[in-house]
């Protein structure tokens, strides 16, 4: 297991553009794909795929309804400061790091291997198991929207892509462009600002460059102790903003460096200070408008880019909404602060009652193997494959407690884990499989 995990790893499985009919993705997407493929059909799995959106492999009778187990292989980008390289898998003191461990290549070779245990101890089962490999989950899941429509669809899915004891609550998803043109005060002092890769990656950092009266104002308004460099360069000046990294749906765990520069900008000029107030940090008035919290959760939001092209600011905006907050609400808030607001991507919630059988089924399962008999269903802010198929739900690989870094350096997963999840994940899909 350990050995496929890391030729996982090695490859960059990053989203690329389409490079061929049957590389939707980008080459190395296709490239993990095969690799997946190969191996599965060397353990003795049927195995397929459409197209390189999506593979599988089966265990079981191809006559038997499926039981369906969800992962992805793409990751994110892996971003700097790592005291590893990042694509090749690492072991210290019984903790493995890489992009991906965590997220999802671990829980991909541990499923990969349950089918090879269950193929080797020709366990009889009333269902066919259905591992499902898709390579679009970070970036909007048209991979599994895809198998939805075209493909044969599980009676019951596990999702291994969140935490342990299972998720009963997935916020919705909500990423908007939001733009608004600079007034021309400021378009003679600002001449760069970026920042970010993805929506749903807190960023950690962002670089702007200004006029010489800019800078003498920032830096004569703030303390040398915050955390960003100035570089002059020619006749303007280069900052380097730095932050904390992280996923997006859990932004309080991070320090976003995008926050950070539009407020030392706010002490260049009013039209930043304003920005800084309305609608770029958790103490503004567009998150003190919309925040609520239910049996979901509680809404959160980050900006994940930032871009200006010495006309235009644009900001890319992920809201994660409990099942009270409306996609409407949200777009309706933002067009007070910005001239433009796209929506770029929407996934509702999925929430699942406690006392439905698949929760409390693999609740018990968790509790028996883990003797803990407090545990109890979570609520999330991240979104799985969970949403896209009927009766599917994540579930584990992140024991509670655990800190696995997910969208940020140092990505890991202790060791000990992964062989644990192959223990919980066999006796989940036997009670699955009794339970339909």
């Amino acid at each position: 297991m350990i050995n496929d995990l890391k030729e996982f790893i090695a490859i960059d499985s990053t989203l690329a553009p389409k490079s061929s009919i049957d590389a939707p993705f980008g080459k190395n997407l296709r490239n993990v794909l095969d690799l997946f493929l190969n191996k599965a059909s060397s353990y003795g799995l049927k195995v397929g795929e459409d197209n390189g959106f999506y593979g599988w492999a089966d265990y079981g009778d191809p006559n038997k309804p499926i039981i369906g187990i969800l992962c992805h292989a793409d990751i994110v980008p892996c971003g700097e400061g790592w005291d590893t390289n990042p694509l090749e898998l690492a072991e210290k003191d019984g903790v493995l790091y890489g992009r991906g461990v965590a997220d999802d290549k671990g829980a991909l070779a541990v499923m990969l291997h349950l089918l090879k245990r269950f193929k080797e101890e020709k366990l009889s089962l009333n269902h066919r198991v259905r591992l499902i490999v898709g390579l679009n989950e970070e970036s909007g899941s048209a991979c599994i929207k895809r198998y939805a429509k075209y493909q044969e669809i599980p009676r019951i899915s596990l999702v291994p892509d969140a935490d342990f004891p299972v998720i009963n609550s997935e916020k919705g998803i909500l990423h908007s462009l939001c733009t608004m043109t600079l007034p021309d005060a400021v378009k003679q002092n600002i001449f760069a600002f970026n920042a970010g890769q993805r929506a749903n990656i807190v960023p950690d950092r962002a670089e702007f460059v200004v006029s010489e009266a800019y800078y003498n104002t920032i830096v004569s308004s703030v303390s040398n102790q915050m955390d960003f460099s100035v570089k002059k360069i020619d006749e303007h000046y280069h900052f380097v903003v730095t932050g904390v990294s992280g996923h997006a749906s859990a932004p309080n765990k991070c320090d976003n460096a995008i926050f950070k520069a539009i407020y030392l900008l706010s002490f260049a000029d009013e039209f930043f200070a304003q920005l800084y107030k309305n609608a770029c940090s958790y103490s503004c008035n567009l998150y003190n408008s919309l925040w609520a919290t239910d049996k979901s959760g509680d809404l959160t939001f980050n900006i994940g880019v930032a871009t200006l092209d010495n006309v235009t600011l644009s900001l890319i905006y992920d809201f994660r909404l409990p099942l009270c907050v409306s996609k409407k609400a949200v777009c309706s808030t933002l067009e007070k602060y910005y001239q433009s607001v796209t929506i770029i991507q929407y996934s509702p919630n999925l929430f699942i009652p406690e006392d439905t059988p698949l929760i409390k089924t693999l609740l018990s399962v968790y509790r028996s193997i883990t003797r803990n008999n407090r545990a109890k269903p979570l609520q999330i802010g991240g979104g799985t494959y969970a949403r896209e198929l009927p009766n599917a739900v994540a579930f584990g690989p992140t024991f509670s407690g655990r800190e696995t870094n997910i969208h940020n350096r140092n990505e890991c997963i202790p060791l000990s884990d992964l062989i644990k999840l192959s223990e919980i994940y066999y006796k989940a899909i036997i009670e699955l499989d009794k339970l339909i």
